[in-house]
């Protein structure tokens, strides 16, 4: 009986398949390859954009929403002497900006206003054709910009702009050069 039970048992726990198999299977790790998929990352404001002076006020090239070809660089800043006065904003340079014509440009909360946008949507994140922007350097020719619409996330985005993937965003659509 004993010498039965013996084989047996190293029938059960040395067999090719059955209990033998499962029982060592679940201690080693599958060799089947894991699916690779991309980790989601959070977009952000990007901070390595020189600073825009158009005459007293400063903006970015990310949040500026006027013609390209009406933007005339007058004086460029790069010495660190000069850009160290003005703080960690002029980290990566400073171009003095002018416009060929002359025109009003708004700042986001007269934006806003011109649109007609609801108060109780506008503590939503603001993104200018859905890339992040920087609301206190925001500058619009409002002849450039179609809609402003509330929009959610792409749920398979690569970037997301927010981990709550039911989060609303305002979204300015503005005029693309493509379609002028």
């Amino acid at each position: 009986m004993g010498k039965t039970l013996a084989i047996l048992l190293f029938g059960v726990i040395f067999s090719a398949g059955g209990w033998g198999q499962s029982l060592y299977a679940q201690a080693l790790p599958s060799l089947e390859p894991i699916p690779a998929r991309p980790m989601p990352r959070l977009a952000s404001v990007q901070m390595h954009e020189p600073l825009l002076l158009l005459g007293s006020q400063e903006t970015d090239y990310a949040s500026l929403v006027v013609d390209p070809k009406e933007i005339v660089i007058v004086k460029a800043y790069r010495d660190s002497a000069i850009l160290a006065s003005m703080g960690p904003a002029a980290s990566s340079g400073v171009y003095l900006i002018k416009l060929k014509n002359k025109k009003t440009l708004l700042k986001l909360e007269d934006v806003l206003d011109y649109f007609q946008v609801p108060q109780e949507q506008r503590h939503l994140r603001i993104l200018l054709n859905k890339q992040p922007l920087n609301r206190s350097r925001f500058l619009a020719d409002v002849k450039r910009i179609i809609k402003i619409d509330v929009m959610t996330q792409d749920k398979i985005s690569l970037y997301r702009l927010s981990w709550d993937e039911n989060e609303q965003f305002l979204n300015i659509v503005t005029v693309q050069e493509a379609q002028l």
